[in-house]
């Protein structure tokens, strides 16, 4: 491969990134593209107009004007394969006499295209996505004017694209955001309803201590005291012990580390643990 067909292909692969990113291939007929083909044929006075894109290995139509049935054709060398390649208008007055033109099948077959105008759909960042053009089976000449009309129509095409890929990532940005709240309420309510089951237990093992001998008040007030009443003893595995109010017993075992519920004797509260780790 020459250095001349590198940088061809690499702006190509640049140019189908472009076609990819804007998310046009195979979608519902646009009431924009089918309008934009209709007023290129009535100013050409064409029987045929479309609006396309070059993908890869084919021409696929966002909209046709006199053109049914027809949603693609191939990459031909010649016509709308051939625009994307360069900069500005393409005219084709004569297909059947022009060297550009003389082995693309529209023209050699039922079809029998000898006119042929387009301008290409052009990216902000230079990228051309296909074309808007005009076929005639009769050959003919394009004013300045006409291909002036053309090329408008296929900037607009190209602005309406954009509108539409900023809608697709805004609509997406939203649903994101959505999920993501549904996410964090969904975790919210795990540990609200951890939270639940912790209090559960602790309540479950504050009943199981009956009447053992306690305190005046909760010992595990860090910052100020605490004048709860205290419920539950707390050891770590140091043998050090506290009684504690509920509240305080749950901050104590979520943030200190081998903390657990005891009983008078500092053993592990079996009825509150169920030999599984707190949290």
């Amino acid at each position: 491969m020459t250095s001349t067909e590198g940088r061809a292909a690499v702006r190509e692969d640049a140019r189908l990134a472009a076609v990819r990113r804007y998310e046009i291939l195979d979608t519902p007929t646009d009431g924009t593209f089918t309008n934009v083909a209709w007023l290129a044929a009535t100013t050409f006075g064409t029987p045929i107009a479309t609006v396309s894109i070059v993908d890869a290995e084919r021409v696929w139509f966002a909209a046709t004007h006199g053109l049914d049935g027809v949603a693609e054709v191939g990459v031909d060398p010649g016509l709308c394969a051939s625009v994307v390649e360069q900069d500005g208008p393409y005219v084709v007055t004569d297909a059947a006499v022009d060297p550009r033109t003389l082995d693309h099948p529209l023209v050699r077959g039922e079809l029998g295209l000898r006119f042929y105008a387009a301008a290409p759909i052009t990216t902000v960042d230079g990228h051309h996505l296909g074309t808007v053009n005009v076929i005639d089976r009769q050959p003919r000449e394009a004013t300045d004017t006409q291909v002036s009309l053309l090329i408008r129509l296929a900037a607009l095409v190209a602005e309406h694209l954009d509108l539409r890929l900023t809608a697709l990532q805004t609509v997406r940005t939203e649903i994101g955001l959505r999920e993501e709240a549904e996410v964090r309420a969904a975790a919210s309510d795990v540990r609200v309803a951890a939270a639940d089951v912790r209090l559960a237990r602790l309540q479950a093992a504050a009943a199981a201590l009956g009447d053992a001998d306690r305190p005046a008040a909760c010992q595990l007030g860090r910052d100020t005291r605490c004048t709860a009443a205290p419920e539950l003893k707390v050891a770590d595995s140091w043998g050090d012990s506290a009684w504690g109010c509920l509240d305080h017993v749950e901050e104590a075992i979520l943030n200190a580390r081998s903390v657990f519920v005891a009983d008078a004797k500092l053993a592990g509260l079996s009825a509150y643990l169920g030999n599984r780790p707190i949290h």
